[in-house]
């Protein structure tokens, strides 16, 4: 499991499992796999924007990283995070979960299996975004489309003028 953070806390959750396995378990438990992870922020449950399935790339015994289905969970944590605490509810064997925040230091919590983890320090990574989207592609817009406004306001003074 890896989840890295970006600056405006949004993360990327990357759950590995082999696919035969997984295919057994989520058809021995209702929900999708989404519902399987519970990512716990300061007390209230932050659930992914979106879910990805990204298959083996290959089959290979020689390469068993590549082995494993992947799913790729996308969503953001409010900027004044401080913990967090995780479940991931369809394994039974105890697994690493390693965090990469987005001021660089990279953190390894051990999980017991069919366990919450321990709880993590997210805290003093994230910043707020100054200007929103749509602010700034108002501020875009406005800026492109300046200049034009200008030079028809100057052409049309000029045009009265010359009547």
């Amino acid at each position: 499991m890896l989840l890295t953070f970006a600056r405006d806390g949004s993360f990327v959750l990357d759950v590995a499992n082999d696919p035969s396995w997984l295919k057994l378990r989520l058809e021995s438990i209702p929900g999708g796999f989404a519902d399987r992870v519970v990512l716990w922020v300061d007390g209230h449950e932050v659930r992914p924007t979106s879910v990805e399935y990204l298959p083996p790339a290959d089959t290979d015994a020689a390469a068993p990283a590549a082995s494993v289905g992947r799913h790729r969970l996308r969503g953001r944590f409010p900027a004044d995070a401080h913990t967090l605490r995780w479940y991931y509810g369809l394994v039974i064997d105890p697994y690493p979960l390693t965090v990469r925040r987005a001021d660089g230091r990279v953190l390894v919590e051990e999980i017991g299996g069919d366990a919450w983890s321990r709880t993590i320090d997210v805290g003093g990574q994230f910043q707020e975004t100054r200007v929103s989207g749509t602010a700034a592609g108002s501020i875009a817009a406005a800026l492109v489309l300046l200049p034009a406004a200008i030079r028809i306001a100057t052409k049309t003074r000029r045009h009265e003028e010359l009547k």
